[in-house]
């Protein structure tokens, strides 16, 4: 990315009057794009109709671009030579011992955009995951975020005996949660959703902090631990999973879909209680991390189809509950750093899955993540959080009034690439742990760098 230098003059008081209603009148123009659909089950703004729609699943993943994924999808505008991770695909490994030729590495994602709707002109507002899982959570990074974090990122600011350099301290690195110096003035979703009476249950959102964690792979359960107490906003502490783990690229994303499955059992299902009208879901191993072979990832690929399995299991689970026809799931990515694009580094994955998704639809309206909440408070009919979901366009592109409640049925992934099996063995509670501790830290630049050199040895079939 290249960045640009404007040198303006001054407006005068009368000038900066007629600026900022231009400002205004660009940037919220207030104009859905409905497609002529009556009664569009996203509302065009808040409290305008009640939505069909009463059970919301938002579900975060790791660091991809479009192209990436959806490169070959002939419905977008997309360049197959950058797909990567879809279909028809050869790589090997780093030493070059073992190669595939002609596979697919995210069968449930294309399966799922061919059944349900993308989008191939959406753009996370955030750069890397340290600003990425602000905006994921409805907040915007501040000021102290906004200059801490590129100095500190990727272990630029480290804790060296020798450095005298003033914030030395300062070290949220790629956190996933916010801390209390870059938390805004009316708090995030969490705080929004419990001060409108909207009831949601977390899995992994906002609660893994950097500084002063030890994220050692036999933590099974939550991840990591701490050595510093952090303060979370306290509706997210009465409503988080304490067994689902943050990121920790020793654990599979099987091990998350299993977590969630299981307690979203526990809790809400076999006890007979309704769903929350919110849950929050990361899954996470779509970031890539190194070739791990006995451990069932003898590829960076094997990564991306164990991220792929897992949401493919998720929304087959969803898919077959009773709450499936009011349902609808967002699917997403923190930011998009770990690959390539043809048309913008910030162009990455917005997968809508429900009964109201338009079948085999790639959407080509310009969406953020203002989108995604300007959405879900329309259809909640709450009120919108800050000027980012109040000024921006909805989903509704991306819906129709006629549902279809046909389920969705996973597909398994090529077990060369990678094998469910083997990952989950380690699992047993009789196993010896300390085998697996080979996690990589969170965006890492070696490991990303190292991730996207592998664009050279992928050959991409089309």
């Amino acid at each position: 990315m290249f960045g640009t230098v404007s040198i303006i003059d001054i407006p005068t008081d009368g000038e900066l009057i007629e600026l900022t209603h231009k400002v205004i009148a660009n940037n919220f123009s207030f104009k859905e794009v409905t497609q002529g659909i009556d009664k569009n089950p996203i509302p065009d703004f808040t409290g305008e109709a009640e939505s069909p729609i009463k059970y919301i699943v938002f579900i975060s993943k790791e660091n991809r671009t479009y192209d990436e994924v959806f490169g070959q999808v002939q419905s977008g505008k997309g360049d197959a030579s950058l797909a990567r991770f879809g279909a028809n695909v050869s790589f090997s490994n780093r030493n070059k011992s073992q190669t595939l030729t002609g596979v697919t590495v995210m069968p449930n994602h294309l399966k799922l955009a061919d059944e349900f709707t993308v989008s191939d002109n959406f753009y996370v507002d955030a750069d890397v995951s340290a600003d990425g899982h602000r905006w994921l959570t409805n907040t915007y990074p501040n000021e102290w975020m906004e200059t801490h974090h590129p100095a500190a990122y990727g272990g630029g600011r480290e804790l060296k005996e020798e450095s005298n350099a003033p914030g030395k301290f300062g070290m949220t690195g790629a956190s996933g949660a916010i801390y209390p110096e870059d938390y805004n003035q009316h708090g995030s979703m969490w705080d929004h959703m419990h001060r409108n009476g909207i009831e949601f249950y977390n899995f992994g959102f906002g609660v893994e902090f950097d500084a002063g964690s030890f994220a050692d792979s036999t933590f099974k359960y939550g991840g990591v631990r701490y050595l510093v107490n952090y303060p979370v906003p306290g509706p997210i502490f009465d409503r988080t999973s304490r067994l689902f783990p943050t990121f920790n690229m020793a654990i599979p994303d099987q091990f998350r879909a299993d977590v969630f499955i299981k307690e979203i059992n526990e809790k809400f299902i076999d006890q007979k209680k309704d769903l929350p009208h919110m849950l929050t879901l990361q899954l996470l191993n779509d970031h890539g991390a190194g070739e791990r072979p006995q451990a069932g990832f003898p590829f960076n690929e094997s990564y991306m189809a164990d991220n792929d399995l897992a949401l493919g299991r998720v929304v087959e689970y969803l898919s077959h509950l009773p709450q499936w026809k009011n349902m609808m799931i967002v699917v997403t990515e923190d930011d998009a750093q770990g690959g390539s694009d043809h048309i913008d580094a910030h162009r990455s994955l917005l997968m809508i899955i429900s009964p109201y998704a338009k079948r085999s639809f790639n959407s080509h309206q310009h969406y953020s993540f203002g989108s995604i909440f300007k959405s879900f408070w329309n259809v909640l009919n709450i009120p919108y959080l800050n000027q980012y979901d109040f000024g921006t366009t909805t989903l509704s592109d991306c819906f129709t009034a006629q549902p279809d409640f046909t389920p969705y049925n996973a597909v398994s992934v090529d077990p060369r690439i990678f094998d469910p099996r083997v990952a989950l063995k380690p699992f047993d509670e009789k196993f010896d742990w300390k085998a697996m501790n080979e996690s990589p830290m969170l965006d890492d630049p070696d490991e990303i760098k190292k991730a996207r050199d592998d664009d050279g040895r992928t050959k991409v079939n089309h």
